[in-house]
């Protein structure tokens, strides 16, 4: 696994792994719920194999529109994101979170579309979860091949990275200062009124001649 640069901690790693193992699976097998659906006056096409009398398959229509159609969306919104906005977009707030999960709950939900997108979002997953990317998965292709470093808030694991960031061992919480100057040392010792400094004045305090 890649550890160089990770973002997310071993519980985000993990969620992330067993969540595209479960798409994946609804994705190719027929028993699952989001694949199997027969569209009218079309014909379906299965790659199919056998183990142990279980049968998995995958229409070319949910694999064209996961391996394909849904990356290329994502960088073509990259690239106009870099093209219209300039750095990395961070959608992470709560309107991320709540647009996001009206997407993938649209893509799941639809019969068209619910075979591809858990084929998109478990393969992305899996991705992200190897370079350790925080946020929502769909932007992990697009950010590899445009170098960028897009985020949109993922209802299911945001809120795992932020709680693991926040426990996360070599990340203090900022301080009051952390953006300004560090506090003034302690004042210099001043002796007492009437009592003469031994030592004379101090270095800064000499006075320079020319």
């Amino acid at each position: 696994m890649n550890t160089a640069g990770r973002r997310i901690g071993r519980a985000g790693t993990i969620s992330r792994v067993i969540v595209a193992l479960g798409l994946l699976y609804l994705a190719l097998t027929h028993s699952g719920a989001l694949i199997g659906f027969k569209r009218p006056g079309s014909a379906t096409y299965h790659l199919t194999f056998t183990s142990r009398g279980l049968s998995w398959g995958l229409t070319w229509y949910d694999a064209v529109l996961g391996l394909v159609v849904f990356p290329a969306l994502m960088v073509v919104i990259g690239l106009a994101a870099r093209r219209f906005s300039g750095p990395a977009i961070h959608f992470t707030g709560p309107l991320g979170l709540a647009i996001n999960a009206a997407v993938i709950v649209a893509l799941l939900a639809n019969p068209y579309t619910a075979g591809g997108a858990a084929l998109f979002y478990g393969i992305t997953l899996l991705v992200a979860a190897w370079y350790g990317q925080p946020g929502c998965e769909a932007t992990v292709v697009s950010n590899l091949i445009l170098g960028r470093d897009d985020q949109i808030g993922c209802p299911a694991f945001t809120p795992i990275d932020a709680l693991e960031a926040r426990h996360r061992p070599g990340q203090r919480p900022a301080t009051a200062w952390a953006s300004g100057p560090p506090p003034p040392g302690p004042a210099a010792r001043q002796p007492p009124p009437g009592k003469r400094n031994l030592n004379g004045p101090a270095p800064s305090q000499r006075r320079q001649h020319p």
